[in-house]
């Protein structure tokens, strides 16, 4: 009987300490990927040319390759992991694998540490599989590899329809040291004048289409603008958070204030909401209404892309675009404007505030409600220099890392911070 007991006493501290010790094997005191969060414009305009490449060229059915950078693929899985976990991730491509890596703190009090993350992927003849797990100190073996590559897919290919419709359309993912050869069939979807606004938005569930859809209809159905040409963007987006404060009392705020930047954003831009989801092709059209920002329709455009690209995704790839907008204008089209990018970080700090936590949510839904005009939302611009093509910029500054350059964008950080809406 004694040995029985033993047995079985034997038996449930195995159990019960399996898990601890997979847990100790598992977490780490650092991360092993630490490095910094990098968005540059030039990553933007490759990404761009990317785009505007396949949207022009490629036509429904014809199968199609889209050149991915080592560079460009590397950033963009270190801003992912950063984004949606506050991770760091590292990616190494060869010929014909690719190894990465991916460090996240663990969340809570209870337990502290990294699950640092090391898998080889290699190219097949459809999607990359892993060959390899390592979590920490703990190597999977190659059946419950083989076996969390399988159940994820199948995951994803469950719970997120756009995510399958990818997957028809991928034909094979090259591997090399040069970068990643993306072949695809192209059957027409969600290019055109979307590719000119990166929202950065994730895709939406149906609670959030209602929300959007609920300030959309507030817009569409406002008779107060019908008779109007042109009405001020404080005025029009007070409207928009004076809706998200009633609905935030029962509900989430910073939910509510992302619904209401994003259905503004559209109204703004002129755009129909079916460029995020078809289900709103039977939505009421867009106002035909001007909006402006200090007498400028421009301004408006870049405080409110700014805001929603700054809502849904974060600051840094907000700025980014800002900056690469700006670049390209002063090569091809109006200038490169200082005052636009007062707009772009007005409207930056204005979704900062709005979604980064429930008490700044209410704030700014509170200020919002006061009587605003246009300066509440935008800096003093008129001293800042614009419309400079590309060669008057060089002479005047240089490039984006000069010390004079660096003086005028603090001088409209400066600006910015001291606007009421953001006190």
């Amino acid at each position: 009987m004694g040995i029985f007991f033993r047995v079985i006493a034997t038996g449930l501290l195995i159990f019960f300490l399996s898990p601890l010790a997979i847990l100790y094997l598992a977490i780490e005191n650092g991360p092993q990927v630490d490095r910094a969060i990098a968005i540059a414009p030039k990553h933007i305009e490759r990404i761009k040319h990317i785009i505007d490449t396949h949207r022009h060229k490629v036509y429904p059915g014809e199968i199609a390759t889209a050149r991915i950078l080592p560079e460009d693929f590397d950033m963009g899985i270190n801003y992912l992991a950063h984004l949606f976990i506050n991770g760091r991730a590292q990616a190494s491509l060869d010929d014909g694998e690719v190894l990465l890596r991916l460090s996240y703190p663990i969340p809570g009090n209870v337990l502290r540490g990294y699950l640092n993350f090391e898998t080889m992927l290699t190219e097949t003849s459809h999607l990359p599989l892993p060959q390899s797990i390592r979590i920490g100190n703990l190597q999977l073996p190659e059946f419950l590899t083989n076996l969390l590559a399988q159940q994820f897919l199948r995951w994803l290919q469950n719970n997120n329809p756009e995510f399958r419709a990818g997957l028809d359309a991928l034909q094979q993912i090259k591997i090399s040291q040069d970068g990643l050869n993306i072949v695809y069939r192209w059957e027409g979807g969600l290019f055109g004048k979307a590719s000119n606004m990166v929202v950065g938005a994730p895709i939406m569930s149906k609670q959030e289409q209602e929300r959007v859809f609920r300030y959309h209809l507030m817009f569409a159905n406002n008779q107060s603008f019908r008779n109007r040409a042109t009405i001020p963007l404080s005025e029009f987006l007070a409207r928009a958070m004076h809706l998200a404060s009633k609905h935030s009392i029962n509900g989430n705020p910073l939910e509510e204030n992302r619904a209401a930047i994003l259905a503004t954003t559209f109204h703004v831009l002129g755009l129909p909401f079916k460029l995020l989801f078809p289900e709103a092709s039977n939505w009421p059209k867009p106002i035909g209404l001007k909006v402006t920002l200090d007498g400028r329709d421009d301004f408006a455009k870049h405080f409110m892309v700014s805001a929603a690209i700054t809502a849904y995704a974060d600051t840094m790839l907000s700025d980014a675009i800002g900056l690469y907008k700006e670049i390209e204008d002063s090569r091809s089209g109006s200038g490169f404007s200082f005052n636009d990018i007062a707009a772009n970080r007005a409207g930056i700090k204005f979704a900062e505030k709005a979604v980064a936590n429930r008490a700044s949510a209410l704030k700014i839904q509170r200020v919002m409600a006061t009587e605003l005009k246009d300066t509440d939302l935008m800096p003093a611009w008129s001293d800042f220099p614009e419309h400079m093509p590309e060669s008057e910029f060089v002479a005047r500054f240089g490039s984006i890392d000069t010390p004079g350059y660096q003086q005028l964008i603090k001088k409209i950080e400066q600006r910015v911070a001291a606007l009421r809406i953001l006190r």
